[in-house]
């Protein structure tokens, strides 16, 4: 089967649908290209797909849904999802779909927080605690 990429703006995590037999390889090869420390199985023997992406926080466009027994391999990979889309890919996974995070979590992390104390002196500490 073909793959292809489905392509979300702010996607920083690339999932591969492997064939149960290829997932071996697939993720040792994953490890030697140094994302291992960042990749996550999905085995869909062991519940449903769907819920168990969502568990992971992520948001994804499917166009066609993985079947219920689906072996994924998830990378968290910002900045380099087309290395490994690509890498799935050459690798033979049946698809490749790149994922965000839901939009709570990355409006959160994407707000700036001031990390500046609100310190006071002289006049200016009388004048803030009267009011």
């Amino acid at each position: 089967m073909e793959s292809r990429v489905v392509a979300p703006v702010g996607a920083e995590h690339v999932i591969g649908g492997f064939a149960r037999e290829a997932l071996s390889a697939a993720l040792a090869a994953t490890h030697r290209a140094g994302f291992g420390p960042q990749a996550r199985v999905i085995d869909g023997a062991r519940g449903d797909i769907g819920q168990q992406v969502q568990r992971l926080g992520l948001c994804v466009s499917w166009e066609e849904p993985p079947v219920p027994d689906a072996v994924l391999i998830v990378v968290n990979a910002p900045g380099r999802t087309t290395i490994v889309a690509d890498l799935f890919s050459r690798l033979g996974a049946a698809f490749v779909v790149l994922a965000e995070r839901r939009g709570s979590e990355r409006a959160v992390a994407d707000s700036v927080v001031s990390l500046s104390p609100d310190i006071r002196i002289g006049e200016e500490a009388k004048a803030g605690s009267e009011a």
